[in-house]
């Protein structure tokens, strides 16, 4: 039972993303685009983008942990706040695209 409820769950949220994103488009004043388009935009960016600054963001946190010997407090606060600021200028660059 709990699987197909985290399914529903997945494809609700995925869905309100898709939403979303289509009416910040519309605020910004972003050209009209299928649905299907604005899904495969946001599709790519939860799974390719995403993934690829987890993978930078970890590597950054692993260097200055182990590479420069700072804290692992520091090395982790530094590494998210990468992470947080690039995923959150990557999506902004796509609402205005």
């Amino acid at each position: 039972m709990s699987l197909v409820t985290d399914l529903l769950s997945g494809i609700a949220e995925f869905a309100a993303d898709v939403f979303v994103f289509r009416r910040q488009r519309e605020k910004h004043g972003g050209g009209t685009r299928s649905v299907g388009d604005d899904a495969a935009v946001v599709a790519r960016f939860d799974f390719v983008t995403m993934l690829w600054i987890a993978l930078v963001s970890t590597g950054v946190t692993l260097v200055l942990i182990f590479a420069v010997g700072l804290p692992a407090a520091w090395g982790l606060g530094i590494g998210i706040a990468l992470g947080v600021v690039w995923a959150c200028w990557r999506y902004a660059q796509l609402v205005r695209e």
